[in-house]
């Protein structure tokens, strides 16, 4: 685990406006393949008139930064990502939700995660990864259009948006990756074909141990008055039918060999609200074990 901040925009094609950053360097004539054709999503260039300046606030830890980044600017795909520094050494952590827009509890999540202080390295948001498809509340959008689909393992990312997301991921370079996610069923559920109530992960130690502890708290504390097949579990990705799968997850732990982990909570009899809680609140332990915000969250 490195232990200082990386520095960011180093790569060409990247603008800065009063600390917000355009990531255009993905746009261009790539486009989404989706069920009937392509997409015509293709960046103008422009400079967003939104642009966001990065703000400083104190805490209790010390001066706090946060600045934002645009990509896919110009384009229906245009979304914002958030970066939270802390102004003290120590890991940096990437964050994403909305990968698929019919799961409001992970871009919810997510969505309050980029506005949390934190104590020491930094915290990258990426709330809603596929606006579009969070606008729709449909899990593929363009229809045919699965994100998480997208990412290959050993081979570039298949369409223009996951480009921009893989060529942040890059510039960023975070040393814990967390994709929020949620399954209509329950993997230890017999019968059911669903993955919900479990975090797939890599085999690094580190997030072995993090995973463990943030699981054992969620249904100590927030997981009640639930049968026992509703408490959460986690699963080596690799060992399970998953393993080449060409999503995000897979591709940060064998392309970057970055500790990383896919949690998915059930949306059977659960309320979004409620999934949402847990989902911070495992993101809360996630960054409590590696040191980047003492726990501020009660069961």
């Amino acid at each position: 685990m490195n232990g200082s901040r990386r520095t960011f925009l180093s790569t060409v094609g990247s603008v800065s406006i009063g600390g917000t950053v355009l990531l255009s360097g993905c746009a261009g004539s790539d486009s989404d393949g989706d069920a009937n054709g392509r997409t015509t999503d293709v960046s103008s260039g422009a400079e967003s008139a939104d642009s966001t300046a990065t703000t400083e606030t104190t805490t209790a830890t010390g001066k706090q930064t946060v600045s934002t980044a645009t990509i896919r600017d110009g384009t229906e795909q245009e979304t914002t990502i958030y970066e939270i520094r802390s102004g003290s050494p120590g890991p940096t952590a990437f964050v994403g939700g909305g990968m698929h827009g019919n799961e409001e509890s992970g871009y919810w999540a997510a969505d309050a995660i980029r506005k949390w202080d934190i104590d020491a390295g930094t915290l990258v948001v990426l709330p809603k990864a596929n606006v579009r498809g969070v606008r729709h509340e449909r899990r593929e959008w363009p229809p045919g259009m699965d994100l998480n689909r997208k990412f290959p393992i050993g081979e570039p990312p298949t369409n223009a948006l996951a480009k921009a997301v893989w060529r942040a991921i890059e510039e960023y370079d975070p040393d814990l990756f967390i994709d929020l996610h949620s399954s209509k069923g329950i993997l230890r559920r017999e019968g059911d074909e669903g993955v919900g109530q479990n975090v797939f992960r890599s085999k690094h130690d580190e997030i072995v141990t993090s995973v463990d502890a943030a699981v054992g708290r969620l249904n100590d504390e927030y997981v009640t008055g639930y049968k026992p097949v509703y408490d959460f579990v986690h699963t080596p990705v690799s060992e399970t039918k998953y393993d080449t799968t060409p999503m995000l997850v897979n591709k940060m732990r064998a392309d970057r060999d970055v500790p990383s982990c896919l949690f998915e909570v059930t949306q059977d009899d659960v309320k979004p609200e409620k999934r949402a809680r847990w989902t911070r609140a495992f993101v809360d332990s996630m960054l409590d074990s590696w040191g980047i915000r003492s726990s501020r969250l009660n069961g």
